[in-house]
């Protein structure tokens, strides 16, 4: 993840350590924005590692794309700047420069048996209507 790379292009550096960002990305909530987005990345070969997508702003049909990709500092700027070309793009932040995060993983996992055994694997009782 952190190993050297080489760049194509003459003035830049010859090898530059890959560093993970985490880019949070205000667009507007509207059919085929995502795919946009997410098309920038796939059209120059970019690397998705975490993508959550979340509505913010009912009421302004805006929405939250969270993106954790890794690269060159230089490739980073590179996207930051190619997203905030983008036409339903309205902020681009990259949240490793921005100071001290909270960074979280979810799981949804299904338990089949017996609300015992469900609640001792899940480690609390189970509601009695799911039981």
């Amino acid at each position: 993840m952190n190993a050297p790379t080489t760049s194509h292009y003459p003035a830049a550096p010859t090898a530059q350590k890959a560093e993970t960002h985490t880019l949070s990305v205000l667009v507007d909530n509207e059919p085929g924005v995502l795919a946009r987005v997410i098309g920038l990345f796939s059209g120059r070969g970019y690397n998705i590692e975490s993508l959550t997508v979340s509505e913010t702003e009912h009421r302004q049909h805006l929405s939250l794309i969270t993106i954790v990709t890794t690269g060159t500092p230089m490739v980073i700027e590179q996207i930051k700047n190619q997203l905030d070309r983008l036409v339903p793009v309205h902020h681009v932040v990259d949240m490793t420069l921005a100071g001290d995060a909270i960074e979280r993983e979810l799981a949804m996992v299904k338990v089949k048996g017996r609300a015992t055994i469900a609640s001792k694997l899940c480690g609390s009782p189970m509601p009695s209507a799911l039981a």
